[in-house]
Order: C-alpha cells, then sequence, then structure tokens
C-alpha cells in the first residue's frame, strides 16, 4: 500500500507520428513536414540538424538507444511531448532494448516515457462545444 506515492490513473495518449525526414543534398531535413516549422522555430540550428539525423535513425530502426534518447529529449525540449513518447515506445518496441548491453539504456528510455505520459494525461482535454 504506497502511503506518499499514488499511482496516476493512466489515460489513453493517442501517438503521434514520428516525422520522418527526407534526403536532400545536405543530408536529411524535415523541410515539408508538419512540425518542420515550430521545430525551426525552437531549436537551434544545429540541434535541428542532429535531430534530421537523429529521426532518420529512427526510421531505419537503428540499434543504438543512443538515437532514441536523444531525438526524445530534443523533441521534448521543442515542445512536442507526442512525438517525443512515440519514440521512446518505437526504442521499448525494438528487439535491442531487451539486449543485456542496452538494459540501462531501455531503463532510462522507460523513465522519461513514464515522464512523458503523465505529462500528456495532465494535459487538460480540451471539449468541443
Amino acid at each position: 500500500m504506497p502511503l506518499f506515492r499514488r499511482r496516476a490513473v493512466l489515460t489513453e495518449i493517442e501517438p503521434a507520428a514520428i516525422p520522418v525526414p527526407r534526403f536532400s543534398i545536405d543530408g536529411w531535413t524535415l523541410t515539408g513536414t508538419p512540425l518542420a516549422d515550430k521545430l525551426a522555430a525552437r531549436l537551434p540550428r544545429s540541434d535541428l540538424r542532429e535531430l534530421e539525423t537523429l529521426l532518420h535513425g529512427i526510421a531505419v530502426e537503428v540499434d543504438t538507444p543512443y538515437t532514441y534518447e536523444r531525438a526524445a529529449v530534443l523533441l521534448e525540449r521543442s515542445g512536442e511531448p507526442g512525438p517525443a513518447l512515440s519514440v521512446c515506445e518505437a526504442w521499448l518496441a525494438h528487439p535491442a532494448a531487451k539486449w543485456p548491453e542496452y538494459a540501462q539504456h531501455t531503463r532510462g528510455v522507460e523513465r522519461h516515457r513514464a515522464r512523458l505520459r503523465s505529462r500528456l494525461s495532465a494535459r487538460p482535454v480540451a471539449t468541443s462545444g
């Protein structure tokens, strides 16, 4: 019986789409995606370039947890917790998340996912009137 730690009732959170960058002559770019303008306004150019490369790695399902961790941090920092949560869940669904050498990273991603879920479930629900 938890005395001081109450477990929040988890509400159903709809998964947000993970933006997929497209190939350009300079590498990968999010130009033309729905989040491109928001991300460009909220992130420094160097972080945006890094995020574009990380999101490409996620799209091709790389086996490195850092790719997913860092992309989730950058998306959350830019004010996009929905796609950040989807990135965390993409890592946890990946077969490499169960490898023993990535156990510590997987626990970190699980904690990040729990934090994002609690933030998203605490948001007021918009009612249509």
